[in-house]
């Protein structure tokens, strides 16, 4: 009976050992896959933080690379510019050496034609009343060409040249035998045949002095250009200006007539120089020149 008991104890025990065997392994599998879980979280997580600070190094760089050439463009934009102001530069002073040559051609040409109709330009130079800056004689040769050469454009603005009407010349300057009474005569300007109704126009800038009508001119004008100089139109048909007008060069003033002491459609061209009479003849073949030298003004 004992030893019955005795083996059923024995069988117990062993029953309860194996049961708190198989929990304490029940237990330790799941503390085991948590930790494992735990530590795979932890692995994970530190992938992703290693993961976007990676991302965050390549956003950088790829800023960096993208200033870097940007910088690269600047730079090789810049060194364009240098390039391109450099080579501007250069045409600017070859384009002012031509302007410079061109305006000393043109001064020539006009020196030429001032003189050969027997103008002088008058510039009246003193040491009393001035002063100013002591600068070396050369530095300012091309502005002083410049201002010499808008002075002479000035001038030959207001000088008579070339024929008030195209035509042909009937009657000199000077000395001839008066076409109506046949007497010897002094003529003070030239007759330009034309055809009754054409334009008569202005041959320099200038004021219009007189507008009138008498026996002898019949209707003419009288233009006051400046510089010494007026001009005389007679015979008109018509007057297409009034005292005190500001006319140009080219600028129609009249029509061709037959009016006062005419025997014929003509106008009657005088060139007053400093008050006295002036052959026109020497200021109607100037324009020639001024055609040559592609109308200087």
């Amino acid at each position: 009976m004992k030893s019955s008991l005795f083996g059923w104890h024995n069988i117990v025990g062993r029953s309860r050992n194996l049961l708190n065997f198989d929990m304490r392994q029940n237990i330790s599998v799941p503390l085991i896959l948590l930790f494992i879980f735990f530590l795979g979280s932890l692995a994970g997580m530190d992938f992703f933080l290693r993961s976007m600070a990676l991302q965050q190094k390549v956003a950088r760089l790829e800023i960096e690379n993208a200033q870097l050439d940007e910088l690269q463009t600047l730079r090789i934009s810049n060194e364009w510019l240098k390039n391109r102001v450099a080579a501007l530069q250069e045409e600017k002073a070859q384009l002012l050496d031509n302007a410079v040559a061109d305006l000393s051609k043109k001064t020539k040409a006009i020196e030429s034609l001032l003189s050969s109709v027997g103008v002088d330009i008058q510039v009246q130079e003193s040491s009393r009343n001035s002063g100013g800056p002591f600068t070396q004689f050369g530095l300012e040769t091309k502005d002083e060409l410049i201002l010499q050469t808008e002075r002479y454009l000035d001038t030959i603005h207001n000088v008579p040249l070339g024929a008030p009407v195209p035509g042909i010349l009937t009657s000199k300057f000077g000395q001839r035998i008066d076409p109506i009474n046949g007497k010897p005569a002094y003529h003070r300007g030239v007759d330009i045949r034309g055809r009754k109704g054409t334009d008569v126009k202005a041959t320099a800038d200038g004021t219009v002095v007189i507008q009138n009508y008498n026996k002898s001119s019949g209707r003419y004008i009288v233009l006051d250009h400046g510089n010494g100089f007026r001009t005389r139109y007679a015979h008109l048909k018509k007057s297409l200006v009034q005292k005190g007008d500001i006319v140009q060069r080219g600028q129609v003033i009249g029509l061709v007539g037959n009016s006062g002491r005419s025997t014929g459609p003509h106008v009657h061209y005088e060139i007053h120089y400093q008050d006295k009479i002036v052959n026109p003849t020497r200021f109607l073949r100037i324009a020639k020149d001024l055609n040559r030298t592609k109308k200087i003004q």
